[in-house]
């Protein structure tokens, strides 16, 4: 199930409940694109916050992760692209039907997020004001870091509503203005960084918050 229950606090009008099937199995990184990584490729790192191993990539744009991809495959002779944003949000969940992957609510020891405000019962946290290494917070069910917080994550799709029905496969729609973005931030409030989320922005737009994680299909 993709979207939100009605019931679900922060909810959005835009995170309408829909069943979604994936028929095509796909690996997804297990981490966001590092700066070393990005450099390995791209031959730059535009990041804003460095200093540190392991940092994830930060002020790319969707074009730019078009790019990254692009060279990734040449290099690595894999189809990797951008995730679908069903599979993001089906691989954030890992099974899990709460707000976030840990469960109803959100800690600073679990995310790196806007740590001073608070979703549910949740305490106040540190905030960090900076991303933090990638893997620095506990995985979900499925081994995947940082699927809340830390940096934004692009999805292939343009950003549009979601379907009343059922759908199997879902890219999005065929055309748009605004790509869309998963997981929130270091910056962004903790109801920012739920699994249903959606947040977008124009495919040329770099930000200090916005990165990437990559996948490919097994087929």
């Amino acid at each position: 199930m993709m979207g939100s229950p009605k019931e679900e606090k922060e909810r959005q009008a835009n995170e309408t409940q829909h069943k979604v099937t994936l028929t095509k199995g796909f690996y997804m990184s297990v981490y966001t694109v590092t700066q070393e990584q990005w450099q390995a490729v791209m031959g730059n790192n535009p990041s804003v916050f460095k200093g540190e191993k392991n940092l994830p990539v930060d002020q790319v744009s969707w074009e730019d992760c078009q790019e990254f991809v692009k060279k990734l495959r040449e290099k690595d002779k894999k189809a990797y692209r951008l995730p679908a944003e069903a599979e993001w949000e089906y691989a954030c969940r890992a099974g899990t039907k709460t707000p976030f992957h840990f469960g109803e609510t959100i800690s600073t020891d679990q995310a790196n997020y806007f740590g001073e405000a608070v979703y549910g019962d949740g305490k106040k946290g540190k905030y960090r004001g900076k991303t933090t290494p990638v893997g620095s917070f506990p995985a979900n069910a499925w081994g995947l870091h940082d699927m809340h917080g830390n940096v934004w994550q692009w999805c292939e799709d343009w950003f549009g509503d979601y379907p009343q029905k059922d759908v199997v496969d879902p890219q999005g729609p065929e055309s748009g203005n605004e790509r869309v973005l998963r997981g929130g931030s270091w910056f962004n409030l903790p109801g920012d960084c739920r699994s249903a989320y959606r947040y977008r922005n124009a495919p040329g737009y770099r930000l200090y918050n916005y990165g990437c994680r990559v996948c490919f299909c097994l087929d």
